[in-house]
């Protein structure tokens, strides 16, 4: 089996460091320590007004939703709508940024007067989008108005066809556009080249939210009402990735309070059935814990079951309901893992050089595919197509890596696709069995040519380096300052240099897939940190003990409970790549 970093495969490239008098003038005016200090300068954060809005994000600097392209047309139709009992149709994607979107937006018209109803696209049957089968739904059931969320900016023939049916569409969404837009009401979507919409990362549930505040304007309802909806915006920023910079990391942080204050009857069972005892602190535990579990849904049977959970008002029904998905969620591990086993093995007999990693196989569920393309990449550092064969045709998803623009990599094989779309780092593709060979080659080559015939290494992004002394629970309270992290405000790594484990490395978890270690200075006669490397379990034998290694990490705590004592707190390092030691910094 390919280990999946080589200790020496990774480049790491160390953050420009701050000028030293910026660094102090900041800790003066705005009370902060060097630390925090540091890494705000670094992330573009100097004048003091701009640091204390970056460290207290308040809704109060939220841009007004009416300054969006079409705002003020799609509030009055959908007021309208309400007002006359006029039936609405709320439509979205089947994945987590659309599913917490329909079940906000539904929830929110219900509880003002709305008659709503819910559709959301079967994975398979329908595919992504507005699909023609849903606007037929629409049309004979006498819906007027259609809201359609995380999707609609590209799909031109479903709303052409829901305008010959007389069926209004507000559309908001967040991807990007092409040159014209669909024939619709109204386009809801700040990436518009015509919308002057400051901020232009929202996630589509933060679109569908910016309606409802418009909304609540207008029918002068107060604001707290719709502030109560952020813990749904909240969770899809943590599961769409979108930029934590802005109104995402406003609304971010508010809906983690409101997650953390109180939870709707289906996310309390939906922690409750996964064994799960505390609200999501950080946008990473969304990521690692509510996030899989609603797009599990959608990945192994219909995503209309998550909304009905969200939307559940009953702790009875909602708890029955979470138990569902939970079991799909098992279902979604035990297949993930049986087909990256294969995919693994299929791997390990392709050519090592090659510059990107294709497998495929027979009936492959396709609600994995991507997932184990990104397992992939964990093993051999490439772009990454995991293809299913059904009926001579072959479906699939694609994962990329820095520096290699997989849409573009496709685009030099559209002769031999069926169908493809998707962006830099991710994307769906078909093509038939026939045309397989010429594909793997065509796109060896494509990507080969962007790599410059350079095999692609994964890239470290670090802060700084520190000693081991630097670090404690109240260095990992001050860097809480910074939260919430994710993409455009990255967990703040650093590197140890020449640090030595204290004993033997071992490896936990399920047939030894993560690491351990145990490491101190042997220059300083300070306490030891346990440190955690997830999927390096392989690397054990490689590290050997009272052996000088550098680390990059990130700084975590970890709460047990000892038996018979109290909860105890510890700092452990999450390890993000192990290098042999180069030495300390100006030795």
């Amino acid at each position: 089996m390919t280990t999946p970093l080589q200790l020496s495969n990774s480049s790491w490239i160390v953050k420009e460091q701050p000028n030293p008098e910026a660094v102090a003038h900041l800790m003066q005016n705005a009370g902060l320590t060097q630390l925090v200090a540091s890494l705000l300068i670094q992330r573009g954060f100097e004048a003091q007004e701009d640091v204390l809005g970056f460290l207290n994000p308040a809704l109060s600097a939220m841009h007004h939703s009416l300054l969006m392209k079409d705002m003020k047309e799609a509030v009055v139709r959908l007021h309208q709508a309400i007002e006359d009992g006029g039936r609405i149709l709320v439509y979205g994607d089947y994945d987590v940024d659309g599913t917490t979107a329909v079940a906000m937006v539904a929830s929110y018209l219900e509880g003002v007067g709305g008659q709503v109803e819910t559709y959301i696209p079967h994975r398979y049957d329908e595919g992504y989008g507005v699909s023609l089968e849903g606007v037929r739904f629409a049309s004979e059931n006498r819906f007027s108005l259609m809201i359609t969320l995380d999707c609609g900016t590209k799909d031109f023939e479903s709303l052409t066809d829901a305008a010959e049916r007389g069926i209004d569409v507000i559309v908001c969404d967040h991807h990007l556009p092409e040159d014209t837009l669909p024939e619709a009401f109204a386009v809801l979507n700040p990436k518009r080249s015509d919308c002057p919409y400051p901020f232009k990362e929202l996630s589509g549930c933060g679109v569908a939210f910016k309606l409802l505040q418009s909304l609540a304007y207008r029918m002068d309802l107060p604001e707290s009402g719709i502030y109560e909806e952020l813990d749904l915006v909240a969770i899809s920023i943590g599961a769409d990735l979108v930029d934590l910079k802005g109104e995402n990391r406003i609304m971010a942080s508010q809906g983690l309070r409101q997650l953390r204050k109180r939870q709707r009857p289906g996310i309390l069972a939906l922690m409750r059935a996964a064994d799960i005892h505390q609200a999501p602190q950080t946008i990473r535990d969304i990521s690692f814990t509510l996030g899989p579990r609603i797009n599990a849904a959608g990945r192994m049977d219909h995503a209309q079951r998550v909304v009905d959970l969200l939307m559940e008002k009953s702790d009875a029904r909602a708890s029955e309901m979470a138990r569902e998905i939970e079991e799909m969620n098992h279902r979604r591990r035990e297949v993930d893992e049986a087909t990256t086993n294969e995919a693994l093995i299929q791997l390990e007999q392709t050519i090592e050089d090659s510059f990107c990693n294709i497998v495929h196989g027979t009936n492959w569920h396709r609600g994995v595919v991507g997932i184990v393309a990104s397992r992939m990449i964990e093993h051999r550092y490439r772009p990454s197509v995991v293809l299913s064969e059904e009926n001579g045709v072959l479906i699939g998803s694609a994962r990329s890596v820095d520096g290699v623009d997989i849409h573009e990599a496709l685009e030099a094989c559209e002769d031999l696709l069926l169908q493809f779309g998707g962006h830099t780092m991710a994307a769906g593709l078909s093509l038939e069995l026939t045309h397989l060979d010429a594909f793997k080659k065509r796109l060896n080559q494509a990507i080969r040519a962007q790599l410059n015939g350079t095999p692609p290494k994964p890239i470290i992004r670090c802060d700084r380096e520190v000693h081991i002394s630097e670090l404690s629970l109240e260095a990992l309270k001050e860097l809480e300052q910074l939260e919430p992290f994710g993409p455009g405000n990255a967990t703040p790594v650093f590197i140890l240099r020449s640090v030595v484990s204290v004993r033997p490395p071992r490896t936990i978890g399920n047939q030894g897939r993560h690491l351990k270690i145990t490491i101190r200075d042997p220059e300083f006669d300070g306490p030891t940190i346990d440190a955690i490397g997830w999927n390096m379990g392989e690397m054990a034998p490689q590290i050997k003990q009272n052996t000088p290694i550098d680390l990059a990490f990130t700084l975590v705590k970890n709460t047990w409970k000892p038996r018979g004592w109290q909860n105890r707190t510890e700092l452990n390092l999450h390890l993000r790549a192990i290098q042999p030691a180069v030495g300390k910094a100006g030795a």
